[in-house]
């Protein structure tokens, strides 16, 4: 019975913990592959990004949101919006995702790593591959499922986008990324507030650049004058004080010297005026205080009789012998 519980309990807890660590992924970034037919530049921008055979597809990444190390194994991506109807069981639900392969040492996230599944409908090409593809010209959603096939751990709708164009989520916001801010398998960039490139546009030749890193250099140089100044008079004001601290103690001891020597020649005779105060206190004691009786100076012997001293006691009385008749 115990046995029986403790395999209960360890099951529950196993399935509690990778139900927890499966939550911790998020979609990060999806991208649409046109083909050369749909691009308008010269190079087509969706084949900056290609699979293990080199070539071009959408593709659909995924980030472990946590700080611990979780594997993305057994769980499941789809764009089939049939998965959302509750009264469908979870094998028939099954039918409609895409299986992410147990086994793969790629699919083990550790904290904030990302994994990034190609949509081309190849799975026979490795575990990265998915069996649907994404459509150009219409929006969908991305669904990603727990391992049981029923619990929806996240999701985003994505809109037709410019081709090379992928649609990424920065910080809580979902927002389109220019072709050359796609980030596969690496942070998202917000493009938002590219401060170097909007400096650059405005000061061209670097002269505001060069002022502020003048301002900044004598800032700081003044700065450091009015701290040493500061902290030298502080210092000069601290030795003088310990200088005068010192001179006033050396005059204190010469006149306390000068006071000993008028003292010891003209009223104790050369002896400190605390010594001879003390003499003169522990006589006046002696003297008055009385520390033992008045005795005559004569000393008095009175013999007292005593049984110890009896010479008889030293003796032993002489046996007396008993003669019978």
């Amino acid at each position: 019975m115990r046995k029986l519980l403790s395999i209960v309990s360890f099951l529950i807890a196993s399935s509690t913990a990778f139900a927890q660590g499966a939550h911790e992924f998020k979609i990060n970034e999806v991208f649409v592959h046109y083909s050369c037919e749909q691009c308008d530049t010269v190079k087509c921008p969706s084949e900056s990004y290609v699979d293990e055979y080199g070539e071009p597809a959408s593709w659909i990444e995924i980030e472990n949101s946590s700080y611990s190390t979780h594997d993305i194994r057994k769980c499941f991506l789809t764009i089939d919006p049939a998965v959302l109807d509750k009264n469908m069981s979870a094998p028939e639900r099954e039918k409609h995702m895409s299986l992410i392969s147990a086994g793969d040492p790629r699919t083990s996230l550790s904290a904030k790593q990302r994994i990034t599944f190609f949509a081309d409908g190849n799975t026979n090409r490795g575990t990265l591959h998915l069996n649907f593809t994404l459509p150009t010209d219409e929006p969908f959603t991305v669904y990603l499922f727990d391992g049981n096939a029923v619990d929806l751990i996240d999701s985003v709708r994505v809109e037709p986008m410019v081709a090379g164009s992928s649609y990424a989520r920065i910080g809580d916001e979902w927002n389109v990324v220019p072709a050359e801010q796609v980030t596969p398998n690496a942070p998202n960039v917000s493009f938002k507030s590219n401060a170097v490139k909007e400096f650059k546009e405005k000061d061209p030749y670097g002269i505001a650049m060069t002022l502020m890193c003048m301002g900044v250099v004598f800032s700081c140089l003044v700065l450091l004058f009015v701290f040493f100044h500061i902290f030298g008079w502080a210092m000069n004001r601290a030795a003088k004080l310990a200088r005068v601290r010192a001179i006033r103690a050396i005059h204190e001891k010469a006149a306390k010297m000068v006071e000993m020597a008028k003292q010891g020649t003209t009223e104790t005779k050369g002896v400190e005026i605390e010594t001879y105060a003390a003499v003169i206190g522990l006589a006046l004691h002696e003297y008055f205080g009385g520390t033992h009786d008045l005795e005559s100076g004569i000393l008095t012997i009175t013999q007292t009789p005593s049984t110890w001293s009896d010479k008889s006691h030293e003796l032993r009385e002489v046996p007396q012998v008993i003669t019978q008749n």
